[in-house]
């Protein structure tokens, strides 16, 4: 159970750069909006890395910025712009995180969870 609540507070965090990055370039969003586009955008990642295997990246970043443009009513430099500074916030909040010891806490219980789930199965 302990796994869950920490799945769930990772994905909180890794929502939390996108957030900022479109309020910071004038985009239309709410905390909720970017988790559903987290979680969308993480099954396009999904099922277009089974698709297209080697440019699954490219593919996917192209992507990644249409869904902003239409998703946050923003242009297709500013989407852009959203995607780099979502990925430098979420560096740099990592980091933070994993000076402070709290992220790799976390990621080795949420994988040690998930090694026991796979041995029940």
């Amino acid at each position: 159970m302990n796994a869950i609540w920490l799945l769930l507070l990772l994905f909180i965090i890794v929502t939390f750069p996108l957030y900022l990055a479109v309020k910071l370039l004038g985009g239309r969003i709410t905390l909720l909006t970017a988790f559903a586009i987290k979680i969308l955008v993480g099954l396009l990642f999904l099922v277009v890395t089974i698709a297209y295997g080697k440019i699954s990246l490219l593919v996917t970043v192209v992507l990644l910025v249409l869904i902003y443009r239409f998703a946050f009513r923003i242009g297709i430099i500013r989407a852009s712009l959203a995607c780099l500074l979502e990925f430098g916030l979420l560096i740099a909040l990592l980091f933070v995180l994993s000076t402070m010891g709290i992220a790799t806490a976390g990621l080795s219980t949420i994988s040690g969870s998930l090694q026991q789930l796979t041995g029940l199965l």
